[in-house]
């Protein structure tokens, strides 16, 4: 009998629940540029504008390095945007409207000109209208973010912008003083530590008073 009001006792005590506690964090862009290879290599990251464009002797695709140390290893991400401001109005031929394709894959802080055509997953692959004005902003939601929870671990995330049919785009930097550089959104949900369940309390309870009822019997 005692043995088994011992173990209800432990029982009492052991149940525990794992918690999960949400959150949501934006991060700026680290380092940023734009690079080409097609039409002659080109790494530009001290500028004030990314050229995002794609014509018949030109191609340059945009680069942003995130840092996401700020992020526990430990946390599973959920969900991921990005989002930029345009300098300028979108450009295209005709009345056509500018493709947008991103792309995510480890990073390493620096924008160089392997980033170009660096092996990547594509997580966004939308268009928008042509025209607007500056001080527009634009946000895309990540289809996969499986790249950004691989990137826990070594804290460094690639994200690269392309677009194609003569699109152009100019997107605000780093260095840009009028518009807020290149960001990303991300939710995600850390585990906290296990914690008692208010549900043990009754079995616990319980347990005291068998052992004083089984103290009065012996007595």
């Amino acid at each position: 009998m005692k043995k088994a009001l011992v173990a209800a006792l432990f029982a009492a005590t052991a149940f525990t629940a794992t918690h999960a506690s949400a959150a949501s964090v934006t991060l700026t862009t680290t380092a940023d540029g734009h690079v080409q290879t097609f039409g002659g290599n080109d790494v530009d990251t001290a500028g004030t504008i990314l050229a995002i464009t794609q014509s018949g002797g030109l191609i340059r695709n945009g680069i942003f390095e995130f840092d996401l140390s700020s992020i526990a290893d430990t946390a599973t991400i959920n969900s991921v945007s990005l989002t930029y401001t345009n300098t300028r109005f979108v450009s295209n031929t005709g009345n056509n409207p500018a493709s947008v394709q991103l792309y995510t894959y480890l990073g390493d802080g620096a924008v160089t000109i392997a980033d170009y055509a660096a092996s990547a997953n594509q997580v966004v692959n939308t268009t928008v209208p042509k025209g607007g004005l500056a001080g527009d902003t634009e946000t895309f939601a990540f289809s996969s973010v499986a790249d950004v929870q691989s990137a826990l671990a070594a804290n460094l995330l690639t994200v690269r912008m392309e677009t194609d049919s003569f699109a152009s785009f100019q997107i605000a930097s780093l260095e840009n003083t009028d518009y807020a550089a290149a960001s990303l959104t991300i939710d995600y949900t850390t585990p906290t530590p296990a914690v008692p369940l208010p549900a043990g309390l009754p079995l616990l309870a319980g347990g005291l008073g068998a052992f004083a009822w089984l103290r009065r019997r012996k007595g």
